[in-house]
């Protein structure tokens, strides 16, 4: 118990034991100020829509600033508040995606473009010829489609990723580890890849939540999980190759006669293993945009099947009408060889290679800090 003071009241001795947090100068009573002046109107995430629809990727640097301020957030919170080693390393993971993610999204832009089932009719399966009829006929911005979702999914993906991969690898191993980490991520990631993959390929004014609701996806929420075969298929195979590569790059570059250390190794290393594993991957990726896509489905392509057709009369997806990854796989392969499963392969390379290099090399150095400070 306290003592009273000259006014009566009681002065507590001890301070209140914190469990959980440790804060040092934070103060929580700023928390409802900061929340309540985050610019808000200007996220494009799922369930959230403007009055107006504008065209495809106008908002997008508003989006990525937006998406931007919740990450510093994030870190000024873990930076002030010392909190358990499960939520650093979660947060130094997504903020790595996130950052990663940003920085090389037009080219995942121009991959699903494409992989799309009418790329060799309009683009000849050219990714240069790809971005510039996009940028002519839609502009700039419009290589920025769907980022606010890619970004709203990449820290849940990138944090599953990486934290499933750093628990399971002493009793696993790299590759299996590896493995399981891609796999689990798709829980997250699928619902929002549908999304991203329809805005990017959409040439008119679309929200997520317009295309939550052609999807039916209120009533039907399971159909947010079309192409989660194929979408686990790649994220699985390509983690499994990305971290025992991984792991044999940055022995070879520290050992060997270049002695690369800290941020420098991480992204080298990092691009080195992403590189293949992007390229090798990338059949499954074909299958999964194919799956995912929106568009007129011919009656005698659906093998029997029923097409589920939205309010606009496009299909919702080769999935959706009966066809599973194999069978889009064999059509795939009937229509363009295997050069129509390797569609988007180098543009894929350029994304997924610079994009993990960032994400590791950030990754490493936020682990690094958290570790200086005894967060770790």
């Amino acid at each position: 118990m306290g003592e009273e003071d000259r006014d009566g009241r009681t002065r507590i001795d001890e301070k209140p034991e914190f469990k959980f947090f440790k804060p040092t100068f934070f103060k929580p009573s700023a928390v409802p100020f900061v929340v309540q002046h985050l610019p808000t109107e200007s996220w494009a995430l799922p369930g959230r829509v403007q009055s107006k629809p504008e065209a495809p990727g106008t908002c997008a640097v508003a989006v990525a600033l937006s998406q931007t301020m919740l990450s510093v957030a994030l870190v000024l919170g873990i930076a002030i508040c010392a909190p358990p080693p499960t939520v650093v390393n979660l947060a130094a993971a997504g903020a790595a995606g996130a950052a990663g993610a940003l920085a090389v999204y037009p080219f995942d832009s121009i991959k699903t473009r494409l992989q799309s089932e009418t790329a060799q009719k309009s683009y000849g399966g050219s990714g240069v010829r790809a971005a510039l009829s996009l940028v002519r006929s839609e502009g700039l911005l419009s290589l920025y489609s769907g980022l606010g979702v890619q970004l709203t999914g990449v820290v849940p993906e990138k944090s599953i990723k990486l934290f499933v991969h750093d628990q399971s690898a002493p009793l696993l191993g790299e590759a299996l580890s590896g493995a399981l980490a891609g796999l689990c991520q798709v829980v997250a990631t699928n619902p929002l890849e549908i999304v991203k993959v329809r805005l990017q390929l959409s040439s008119n004014p679309d929200s997520p939540l317009g295309v939550l609701q052609r999807l039916g996806a209120a009533s039907n929420p399971l159909v947010l999980y079309t192409g989660a075969a194929a979408c686990a298929a790649r994220d699985s195979l390509f983690s499994a190759i990305l971290f025992p590569v991984y792991a044999s790059a940055r022995t070879m570059l520290a050992e060997g006669d270049m002695h690369m250390t800290g941020a420098l190794l991480s992204l080298t290393a990092g691009m080195l293993a992403a590189a293949p594993a992007a390229y090798l991957t990338t059949p499954a990726d074909v299958v999964k945009t194919r799956l995912q896509e929106e568009r007129e489905e011919p009656a005698e392509l659906r093998d029997g099947a029923a097409a589920v057709v939205g309010a606009n009369g496009a299909t919702r997806g080769l999935a959706s009408g009966g066809v599973g990854p194999l069978a889009a796989g064999r059509r795939v392969l009937s229509e363009g060889g295997v050069a129509g499963l390797f569609a988007g392969g180098p543009e894929r390379v350029l994304r997924s290679a610079p994009q993990f290099g960032i994400t590791l090399a950030l990754y490493e150095g936020l682990k690094a800090g958290c570790e200086a400070r005894g967060w770790l």
